[in-house]
């Protein structure tokens, strides 16, 4: 089993890399406004995922468990499939990209196992502000990948693909969110 270091390394890599392709999109669409934003907010969003591992994993650090062993891995097959696809990915992100084949690239990300194991790696580690915190970002981020869906692409089954990936993380969300306190 790997340290919990190398996973949270592994993870912040992934995330990394998405960003940066997603910063890619942005660029090859600078001249749409509309999907320049997007793709930024897109990017943006990743480097918010890293910044929350990064700070999980600092805080392991200073708890003096970050090289204990992780309670799981990275599938090497995951990790390899998304490093193929982001890899594929930015080889295509050029002037003939369309939207549609962009958005279902990011579905395609987003739809990895690599959202489900950070998710699981902040609750193994007791970090259960920030899975929650985590889980609304990908809710949110998922909800603007319906959006664009449904306005630009002609693909039903994108769209559906897409809405039960939001429903899920809705779901894996109302079922850790603590609940309002009452008032006194």
């Amino acid at each position: 089993m790997p340290s919990l270091r190398e996973v949270m390394e592994a993870t912040m890599g992934l995330e990394r890399e998405t960003m940066a392709l997603y910063a890619r999109y942005a660029k090859v669409f600078e001249n749409e406004p509309k999907f320049r934003e997007f793709w930024y907010s897109m990017a943006r969003d990743e480097a918010n995922h890293v910044g929350a591992l990064t700070l999980v994993s600092t805080v392991l650090e200073c708890e003096g468990v970050l090289e204990q062993k992780s309670p799981f891995s990275l599938e090497d097959e995951t990790v390899r499939r998304l490093r193929t696809l982001l890899a594929q990915a930015a080889q295509n992100a050029g002037p003939s990209l369309t939207i549609e084949k962009a958005l279902a690239v990011a579905l395609e990300i987003e739809e990895s196992e690599i959202e489900d194991r950070v998710g699981e790696l902040l609750k193994a580690v007791k970090q259960e502000r920030e899975y929650e915190r985590y889980q609304r970002l990908l809710v949110h981020d998922l909800g603007d990948l319906s959006y664009m869906i449904e306005c630009y692409c002609q693909d039903t089954s994108l769209l559906a693909r897409c809405d039960a990936l939001v429903e899920r993380h809705a779901e894996a969300l109302r079922q850790t969110s603590t609940p309002p306190r009452e008032q006194d």
